[in-house]
């Protein structure tokens, strides 16, 4: 029986593998030009224009490269700080839900909506949210 499969995009996110699942990832972006948002939460580092439109940009590493854009909760949101691995067809780890195995290691989903969360209700009145 074959392994069942999983696509998406894998991220090296300050040496630790992670994936994000293509329900969630729309494309990956050249890395964005931010403008900070005065008064926001640390992991939301500020905004974009993305394609026609303004998108919030949150880092999940440190890394600054290349953006995946995620839709979330109907919105578009701006993921950096981790290295594109991979963009593709995986197979499903057995332990847990979305991660997969990539070369032999495995990559665990990363929160996308956990990310959203943070950054949401760390946002003031009359800022992004």
């Amino acid at each position: 029986m074959a392994a069942a499969r999983r696509g998406g995009v894998v991220l090296r996110v300050d040496g630790e593998l992670c994936f994000v699942p293509s329900t969630l990832a729309v494309r990956v972006a050249p890395a964005p030009r931010v403008t900070a948002v005065p008064g926001g939460p640390p992991e939301l580092l500020g905004i974009t224009l993305h394609e026609g439109s303004v998108i919030p940009v949150v880092a999940v590493g440190a890394a600054r490269g290349e953006m995946v854009v995620c839709q979330h909760a109907g919105e578009l949101v701006g993921l950096v700080g981790g290295d594109v691995v991979r963009a593709g067809s995986f197979d499903a780890a057995s332990e847990g839900v979305d991660a997969v195995v990539v070369d032999g290691a495995r990559a665990h989903a990363l929160d996308v909506a956990g990310l959203y969360a943070r950054v949401q209700s760390g946002a003031r009145p009359g800022r992004w949210g």
